[in-house]
């Protein structure tokens, strides 16, 4: 199992980071957004948030706990949340049941063995390709295409690294997020609504709202937890 999860505050990122702990200590990562940068750090085992050196003027924090994979049982930087495009930030929770026909189709380069970094690469496929047409560059739409192509469960936190905005999308696993700004792999909690399948929410840098981006097509043969 994995979680992923977010927030404003340092203070509530920490209660949300215990709270999911639970659901795997194999692997730990957290990702701070400032202005116009991201700035990450991951490491296996647990975070010690006693001895972790926050950067200074972050906006917001996006998490990542996870349990050992079929796919890599020994913590390595490349193989662990988030992972990385030259133009995307991503972490998953769930289990994508078509990633090596994908892999083979749209970046049989990879060699990462890991469902999510299928889904990165997909996102910068489909964005390079606007580029090569000389398309003004729609992030929505490339996560829409993106999405369609996923078959099985992922609850996921998107960031496009060149704006800085946090999406979140489903098909199956749990995700929920807050009136506050925050999400979290939950399945219970006050102030909770759950995250449409189907559905794309962004974050609103100044609200830290969460409202409705877009839909997209979703094939979900099993609910994932």
């Amino acid at each position: 199992m994995c979680a992923i999860f977010g927030g404003v505050e340092t203070s509530i990122f920490e209660i949300l980071y215990e709270a999911n702990k639970q659901r795997g200590t194999f692997a730990s990562s957290v990702v701070g957004l400032t202005e116009n940068d991201q700035h990450v750090f991951k490491k296996s085992g647990s975070i010690n948030f006693d001895k972790f050196n926050y950067v200074d003027e972050t906006a917001y924090y996006l998490g990542h706990v996870q349990a050992p994979t079929s796919a890599k049982r020994i913590w390595e930087y490349d193989t662990s949340h988030p992972f990385e495009s030259l133009s995307w930030l991503v972490s998953h929770n769930g289990v994508l049941t078509n990633h090596s026909k994908l892999k083979r189709r749209y970046c049989s380069f990879l060699e990462n063995p890991v469902d999510t970094a299928v889904i990165v690469n997909l996102l910068e496929y489909f964005t390079q390709l606007a580029i090569a047409k000389e398309k003004k560059i729609n992030p929505v739409k490339i996560i829409k295409n993106t999405l369609k192509l996923l078959e099985g469960t992922y609850a996921l936190s998107i960031l496009d690294c060149n704006s800085n905005d946090v999406y979140l999308a489903r098909s199956g696993s749990i995700l929920h997020y807050s009136k506050a700004g925050g999400y979290y792999s939950s399945m219970d909690g006050s102030n909770l609504k759950p995250v449409p399948e189907g559905t794309i929410l962004k974050l609103n840098k100044k609200t830290k709202k969460w409202n409705k981006a877009g839909t997209f097509e979703f094939s979900s043969p099993f609910s994932f937890i």
